[in-house]
């Protein structure tokens, strides 16, 4: 019996995915098949795959529509790790549309003048054209 829940995201860009990821000081693995890990070895498969420290992975599959769904075991995952499904949810969609913000601000020729942490959590950035 499977335990694994899938959960949509609005992800599509694999390299800033990686690049959230990276910047939550997460270890993991990408490719075309890499195995996620549940409950009494059951696998599924995903393009990138985060290692828990632990037997449960937590995996992002690309589906049809190019975005990734998040593919984990959280009971297990839950279980035996300080990761917990909604906060782990919300720092990556967080710092993934922060770093997709960053990005687009420099493809459009821009500068970062000035990036604050708000009170409630919200990140706010100064920017210039260039002169």
């Amino acid at each position: 019996m499977s335990h694994f829940t899938r959960v949509q995201t609005v992800i599509r860009d694999r390299v800033l995915l990686e690049d959230t990821l990276r910047q939550l000081h997460h270890r993991f693995q990408s490719g075309e098949r890499v195995p996620i890990r549940g409950f009494a070895g059951n696998t599924e498969y995903g393009q990138v795959v985060v290692d828990t420290g632990s037997r449960y992975d937590i995996g992002f599959q690309r589906q049809a529509d190019e975005s990734y769904a998040v593919c984990a075991d959280w009971w297990g995952v839950q279980g035996n790790t300080p990761l917990r499904e909604q906060s782990f949810t919300q720092q990556l969609n967080q710092t993934y549309a922060h770093l997709a913000v960053k990005r687009k601000v420099l493809q459009e020729g821009l500068i970062i003048e000035e990036e604050r942490v708000l009170d409630n959590g919200e990140i706010e950035l100064v920017v210039c054209e260039r002169f």
